[in-house]
């Protein structure tokens, strides 16, 4: 018996009528769909047992045909004519159950949009360290424009997904094992700096004078530290109004779909660490009482239906106006992150605290990424430190700071 699974999608993409490659086993059928074959099993006699992909768009039946093939043990040592991006494709497949519909995309958009226009032709019997380092550098710095280059995150990217490509292959005993050494461009901080007490002042007298569900959602990221897709993911019932308690289960985000189209899914939080509890400010506390009414609990918070929630790039454009009619500087949503760690940690909030407030699996992430030092600050921390200390002035030991 054989397999016959349909790798329809609708209507025919841009390069439907692609002539098969050598040794790919695809033709194109009389009814016009694209027909892939392979080796599904053999008999106890070594006879084979043959596994079909039917499909219209000729891209769709590729990658369900190297899925198959890798399922039923195809590639091994003994194959030498496996193309790099045969063997990514089957990579991605692997992680598919583990990680979230977001991550997943998003590795496929990295893999095909850097990595593929370079080393997809690639046979994976050629690849070794000088050649893919050689090849790091030119998806970092394409020569012949195919994208800007790179900065330091997404060349990160670029070779951890490269690395955990050839740890594969090295695990399916395709290559041998390797380390690959690439230098990477140097940082450039593009992060907002957080708002001043002035530009907060500013934005909260703007929300006091005539509050909204919407305009709340200012205050959740300012004073509860909450990520933008987690303010879209918000449900009335996560706000628990008695015990003053907010929950985290859920955030939403829009993703790739592949050829130029995206979806919004909603899905658990960022990391494990990430669906938390927080405490509410007694005055935010107050303000949502007064909104609440008598919302149902499976309410989207910000959409105020229960048919869908608002996605986050609408809800941008919401934040983008509001910070205009408050007189207050145009930063990312995120910016109103930074200025929830960085007013945390000057109020004295120790880190670790600070870290479970934010979501973060350790407080290395919160000192690195979301907390800003003023002069101030410094100022008074040096003052704290040093206070104890004396100088000797004729014999008399007399306080620094008198």
């Amino acid at each position: 018996m054989v397999d016959k699974i349909s790798g329809q999608v609708g209507v025919q993409a841009a390069g439907g009528n692609k002539m098969a490659r050598r040794g790919e086993n695809i033709h194109k059928r009389k009814d016009g769909r694209w027909e892939g074959r392979y080796i599904k099993a053999r008999t106890p006699e070594g006879k084979i047992q043959w596994g079909y992909v039917y499909g219209i768009v000729y891209a769709e039946v590729k990658r369900v045909l190297i899925q198959k093939k890798a399922e039923a043990g195809f590639y091994n040592l003994k194959r030498t004519d496996l193309t790099f991006e045969a063997l990514a494709e089957v990579w991605l497949h692997s992680l598919r159950n583990s990680i979230k519909e977001s991550t997943y995309a998003h590795y496929s958009y990295t893999l095909h949009k850097y990595l593929l226009p370079v080393l997809s032709k690639v046979p994976v019997a050629s690849l070794e360290e000088s050649f893919l380092e050689q090849a790091m550098q030119q998806i970092i710095t394409p020569m012949d424009a195919a994208h800007k280059p790179l900065g330091k995150s997404s060349a990160r990217e670029c070779l951890s997904m490269l690395r955990r490509i050839c740890k594969y292959a090295a695990h399916l005993r395709l290559i041998r094992p390797m380390e690959l050494e690439v230098a990477l461009p140097k940082a450039i901080d593009k992060i907002s700096a957080p708002l001043s007490p002035v530009e907060q002042q500013r934005l909260y007298q703007y929300v006091q004078e005539n509050p909204t569900v919407r305009k709340i959602g200012l205050l959740l990221g300012l004073e509860l530290g909450l990520r933008i897709g987690e303010i879209c993911g918000l449900q009335w019932g996560d706000f628990d109004l008695k015990l003053g308690i907010l929950k985290i289960n859920r955030t939403v985000c829009r993703i790739s779909c592949g050829n130029g189209h995206t979806k919004v899914v909603i899905q658990t939080p960022k990391t494990r660490t990430s669906r938390r509890e927080i405490p509410i400010p007694r005055q935010l506390l107050v303000i949502l009482k007064k909104l609440r009414g008598n919302t149902s609990n499976s309410t989207w918070f910000l959409s105020g239906n229960e048919s869908k929630p608002t996605e986050p790039r609408c809800y941008r454009k919401s934040i983008k106006a509001y910070l205009k009619q408050a007189a207050v500087r145009q930063v990312c949503p995120h910016a109103l992150r930074h200025t929830f760690a960085t007013a945390c940690l000057q109020a004295g909030c120790d880190v670790k605290t600070l870290s479970e407030l934010l979501g973060h699996a350790n407080a290395n992430i919160t000192l690195q990424r979301y907390v800003h030092s003023d002069l101030t600050r410094k100022r008074r921390e040096m003052n704290r430190i040093f206070s104890h200390q004396v100088s000797m002035r004729g014999g008399k030991a007399i306080n620094i700071m008198e």
